[in-house]
Parts: C-alpha cells; sequence; structure tokens
C-alpha cells in the first residue's frame, strides 16, 4: 500500500541518517540563507520536491503524516507566502517530481494506488486555478528502471515559455522513454537511439533540452551520453569516461554553460561523485567534498552569476550548502541551526534571479520541515 510504503521510506530515512557525513571546505560569509514558516501539516512533514518558475511561482511537495498512513501535499509560495493546493485523492498518490513555467502552469508525476491494491501511473497538472489529472503514455511508468541511481528521481523539468519534458520506462519494450507535454497530455517522443535506462531531463528552453542516458550507440552498444535537443534535432553530447558514476542531475544555464551532478549508483554508491561543466565544446571535471561513506541526493542549482551550488547531508553541523566558484568550493551554512544537521532532498533556482529554495528536514527526523531560502 502507499502508506506502508511510504513508511519504509521513511524508516530506511532513519536508519541512515545516523550516517551521514560531510566534508568540511572552506567557509564563505555570503550570501544570507533564510528559514521561511510553512502552514500547519499533519505529523511528520517531509518536502522532498521543490520547482520555481518564477518570484511568485514556486511550488514544494511531499509527505505529510509520513510515519503513520501518508498523505502527499502541495505548498505553491506566492511572493508572500506558503499556501496549500488541494490534489486529486492525495492519500494515495506518491508525488515523485514535480516542475514549472509559470504561475499557471506547473506538473507532479508519480503514482497512484488502484482499488485492486497496485499501482498505475498518475500525472497532474496545474492551470492556474486547480490541480487535474492528464494524460499519461499507456504501458510507460514514471521512474527508471532498477537499480535505482537514488531515492530522489528528478524525471520532469520544464522552464519559462517552454513545454515540460519528462521521461518514463516502457517495461515491455525494455526502454525508456521522453515524453513532451502537448495539447494537455504527456506524449511519448523519438529519439534517434534506444535508451536502456533514462537517468534525469532538464529544460532551460524550447531549443534547450537535455537528457542523461545510457543508450545503444550504433557500433559501441550501452554507452553514457547525453541526448541535447536543439529545437531541431537530437544530438549526441559525449561524457568524460566513467565506468562507476551516472549522471544523476543537469544544470542548463546557456549555450556554453550546462552544470551535471554525477554519483555512484547500486554497487558503486560509494563512488566520489563531481561536479561536470560544459563550455559548449567539452566537458570539465571536479570531485565534490562530500564524504563518501553518506547518503547525498543529487541536487545542483546554478547559482545565477557563473557558480553551482550542491546540497548535501549533515548529522551535527549546519554547512548543508557548498559552492563552487572561481575553481574552489566553499560551504554555506543553514539559518538559525548551528550544530544542527538537516537532510536535504531537493534544491531550486527562480529564473532569472539568484534566489534559490531549499527543502528537506531537520535532524533528528522528527522536528520541523526544512524551507529555506538563499538571497
Amino acid at each position: 500500500m502507499a502508506g506502508q510504503r511510504r513508511v519504509l521510506h521513511v524508516t530506511a530515512w532513519i536508519a541512515a541518517f545516523s550516517g551521514l557525513l560531510i566534508t568540511p571546505a572552506r567557509a564563505a560569509a555570503a550570501p544570507e540563507w533564510t528559514s521561511t514558516p510553512v502552514p500547519a501539516l499533519q505529523g511528520l512533514v517531509v518536502p522532498t520536491e521543490v520547482a520555481a518558475a518564477g518570484p511568485h511561482a514556486v511550488w514544494t511537495s511531499g509527505v505529510e503524516d509520513a510515519t503513520s498512513s501518508g498523505t502527499a501535499f502541495m505548498l505553491a509560495w506566492d511572493g508572500r507566502g506558503w499556501r496549500r493546493q488541494e490534489l486529486p485523492a492525495p492519500e494515495s498518490t506518491t508525488i515523485m517530481d514535480i516542475a514549472a513555467s509559470g504561475p499557471r502552469s506547473a506538473w507532479a508525476i508519480g503514482s497512484k494506488q488502484t482499488e485492486e491494491g497496485g499501482y498505475r501511473p498518475v500525472a497532474l497538472h496545474w492551470d492556474g486555478t486547480a490541480w487535474r489529472e492528464v494524460g499519461y503514455p499507456d504501458g510507460v511508468s514514471p521512474t527508471i528502471p532498477l537499480p535505482s541511481p537514488s531515492w530522489q528521481l528528478e524525471i520532469a523539468s520544464a522552464a519559462p515559455d517552454a513545454p515540460a519534458w519528462s521521461i518514463g520506462y516502457d517495461e515491455a519494450a525494455g526502454e525508456s522513454v521522453a515524453l513532451r507535454f502537448e495539447r494537455g497530455r504527456w506524449v511519448r517522443q523519438n529519439l534517434p537511439v534506444k535508451m536502456d535506462k533514462a537517468l534525469t531531463v532538464a529544460v532551460r528552453s524550447s531549443r534547450d533540452v537535455w537528457i542523461a542516458c545510457i543508450c545503444e550507440l550504433p557500433g559501441e552498444g550501452p554507452t553514457q551520453v547525453m541526448l541535447h535537443w536543439d529545437g531541431v534535432r537530437w544530438n549526441t553530447v559525449r561524457l568524460p569516461s566513467s565506468d562507476d558514476t551516472q549522471v544523476l542531475e543537469i544544470v542548463p544555464v546557456s549555450s556554453s554553460s550546462v552544470w551535471a551532478y554525477r554519483a555512484g549508483a547500486g554497487t558503486n554508491y560509494p563512488a566520489v561523485p563531481d561536479l561536470l561543466h560544459w563550455d559548449g565544446t567539452d566537458w570539465s571535471s571536479t570531485p565534490i567534498p562530500v564524504d563518501t561513506r553518506a547518503v547525498h541526493f543529487p541536487n545542483l542549482a546554478d547559482d545565477g552569476r557563473g557558480g553551482a551550488l550542491v546540497a548535501a547531508n549533515t548529522v551535527d553541523g549546519d554547512t548543508n550548502y557548498l559552492h563552487y566558484g572561481d575553481g574552489e568550493w566553499t560551504t554555506e551554512s543553514g539559518p538559525g541551526r548551528p550544530g544542527v544537521g538537516a537532510w536535504i532532498y531537493d534544491i531550486a533556482r527562480v529564473p532569472g534571479t539568484r534566489t534559490i529554495w531549499s527543502v528537506g528536514l531537520v535532524s533528528p527526523l522528527s522536528g520541523p520541515a526544512l524551507v529555506e531560502r538563499r538571497r
């Protein structure tokens, strides 16, 4: 059951949390992180996703009453505060990822428990007045085939004035698929190569879409690459060689700047994660200074001024944010919680600004939800 699955997920979080560590980097004084209050929710509240389309269009979703039955929730930021938005059948819905392109257009992808006790895909769309279920292709699941590279799946993406994209898996065909939101429903798209496993998708504009995948390349077989849509055709972009890591999140900034978070998966989980950067011609790589024994989600955002921000989990410290700029890493602290660790599930920069939102849970997993903002 969905509720039981959520309880098991929270139990796993608690079991793993005691091992979370972060390797220190040089401390930085600015910018400032602040905490924002959220409406009253039930029981243990775990915000797991955040998506931003503008200063007055930010959403966060997750699970309330997480240690009991578990119920999906959705909150929206209107520039002044967080407001709750009703979801269709939240008690039987699990939200896996969200995306947004403006105040009147946001998406949620997940699964829903059926009356027979099974699960089916669920796709929701915010039209400015309500969240409504929309069409999703038959035979496709909104997931990544096992072994999953992370508990946190980055499988939906959107940007202002651009179509929303998502990835899923067609189990009968044994391949991952790319989906685009068209005329009120998700529609399967043609690709030049077969994707054995799509890992993540990112949208910057209608002419700038990236998918990280393990694809069947002619004459080579399964190869980890990126597929890039330029508005006319798909292009294959090669990655630096790596046998034990996978790209789990992509942040396209411009035609000459793309960031990517690459980390180990499955039996290769302890591999050192690294931050990749594409300059329009080639990739560069730098190790991310986190302890490889820890559980870290692929949380990545650009800072709006040429650098990148990565979120990391901590046990007894508030330096949950790692900033990369001018060739070096610096640490940033969460607000008002010295010596208190936190689990960061997702981060997102507000387009057109330098504001970054972060959501997660304050240690020891029984405390308040964490919703922080960097300005």
